[in-house]
């Protein structure tokens, strides 16, 4: 075990984390909601430490970044658990798994060489949570650098500023970011106690690195027109126009079995979006979709064509519409 960041010490051996807004307070032998850190004799250990469930180069569109170096691979990597319990969990299987007792520790170089080897031109801390790997973030993210990498999470963005501050420091690169809904969406089906909190660390990344937000729409949840222009009205506030959002399509997953989102209702949040003044509001989960593409926001040009996870096309030049010239929010190659 590793020592963790970001926690107090109280009376009676009692420690308090500070590493999401769980804001856990763990008695001796006890371990926070997440499940990856530990109350030792009054001092947090963390669980996860080099403790990776699974490690692979994917595109980088598949996060989704659509504006991030696109048709690269990174080398994405997780480990356990997870600080919200969504009902619809995509990747349940890692979310709801303790961390391993008896494992190998995966040391930081090791990702980094894996990534250089495939071709990878980034790392990426997603499936599960990557706030539960923190302390080892804030150690592989300066060797990754180094390397020539850049470095990049999908986070529900529940952390606390303080450690979105710290992971930005150490070399993050880009975050994507996942809004679940409304407060009460937060409160009823997620575990968590607000969405503002992740709102708020969206303009935070936003000032400070590349940053994309998703929407997943779960049918009979957040898919109605009223949800989605709390999306919209919150992602223009915090976000600003040019961050691009991404509605999702939900399918049945773990506790959650209604039907998938009917496409319309995606279809409509894109409009929604761009009707209000987002400049780049995309579908995702819906192969082929023209709303996978990215068109220019000033003159209607098609810059990037897209099928599913893979760009077909890429007309962008020096990060600007060859058309008409306007600067197209995103780090590309």
């Amino acid at each position: 075990m590793k020592e963790a960041s970001l926690y107090s010490i109280g009376g009676e051996k009692r420690v308090r984390c500070h590493l999401c807004w769980n804001l856990c307070s763990i008695d001796d032998g006890l371990r926070g909601r997440c499940n990856t850190r530990i109350n030792v004799s009054g001092r947090l250990y963390t669980l996860t430490y080099g403790n990776i469930s699974a490690m692979e180069s994917r595109p980088v569109e598949i996060k989704p970044f659509f504006h991030f170096m696109p048709g690269t691979t990174s080398m994405t990597f997780s480990t356990y658990s997870c600080n919200l319990s969504c009902m619809w969990c995509q990747n349940w299987t890692s979310s709801r798994s303790l961390p391993r007792e008896n494992y190998r520790a995966v040391p930081p170089e090791e990702v980094i060489k894996s990534a250089i080897k495939a071709g990878d031109l980034s790392t990426c801390a997603s499936f599960n949570e990557p706030t539960l790997l923190f302390e080892y973030l804030l150690d592989l993210f300066p060797l990754a650098k180094e390397a020539g990498l850049r470095n990049t999470m999908v986070s529900n963005g529940y952390m606390m500023p303080k450690a979105l501050k710290s992971l930005v420091d150490a070399g993050l690169d880009a975050i994507n970011i996942d809004v679940k809904g409304d407060k009460e969406v937060y409160r009823r089906y997620c575990g968590g106690k607000s969405d503002i909190h992740v709102w708020r660390n969206v303009r935070f990344a936003a000032k400070r690195v590349h940053i994309e937000v998703v929407s997943l729409l779960v049918r009979d949840v957040n898919d109605d027109e009223e949800s989605v222009r709390e999306v919209v009205e919150k992602h223009l506030k915090y976000a600003g126009s040019k961050v691009p959002v991404h509605f999702i399509r939900y399918f049945p997953a773990f506790l959650f079995d209604k039907p998938p989102t009917d496409i319309s209702k995606l279809e409509k949040a894109v409009k929604i979006a761009r009707k209000e003044g987002i400049e780049y509001a995309y579908i995702g989960n819906v192969p082929g979709h023209k709303f996978e593409n990215t068109c220019c926001p000033q003159c209607g040009a098609l810059l990037v064509k897209r099928y599913h996870f893979t760009p077909v096309e890429n007309r962008i030049k020096n990060g600007k519409c060859p058309e008409c010239g306007k600067e197209i929010y995103g780090i590309w190659i």
